[in-house]
């Protein structure tokens, strides 16, 4: 199946100082949402990465009035030598959905001295 939004879990979010970005984007709407299997880490740069491992990542499936013009947009964005934009399933309180999501190999993320983030939700530079 088809990627139908984007799963987001950091600067992006609502409330966070990237938010403008998802906006230009062409952000029609949002709802909550959950990444199984993956874990928040830290980096020093002052913004998250999401790695394959045992834990929940939440944050938000957007969804965009043209999906193929927000991702390039967000592709440009997002550094490329760090993440990978890849298919996810997330799920939302109106059932799982399948979306891209920008997810950061755990080798990168160590050469760059992430550290795991005590809290499955980011909120700029605090857990909560």
């Amino acid at each position: 199946m088809e990627p139908q939004g984007v799963f987001v879990y950091g600067s992006l979010l609502l409330g966070e100082r990237n938010h403008g970005v998802a906006r230009a984007a062409g952000l029609r709407r949002l709802r909550p949402a959950r990444l199984v299997d993956f874990r928040l880490y830290a980096l020093p740069q002052g913004y998250p990465a999401a790695v394959a491992g045992r834990g929940v990542v939440e944050g938000a499936f957007f969804e965009f009035y043209d999906l193929a013009r927000a991702l390039r947009l967000l592709d440009a964005f997002e550094e490329r030598e760090l993440y990978r934009r890849r298919a996810v399933r997330v799920w939302t309180p109106d059932g799982p959905e399948v979306a891209w999501a920008y997810l950061a190999p755990a080798t990168a993320v160590a050469r760059r001295g992430g550290v795991p983030w005590p809290s499955s939700r980011w909120r700029g530079s605090r857990a909560g």
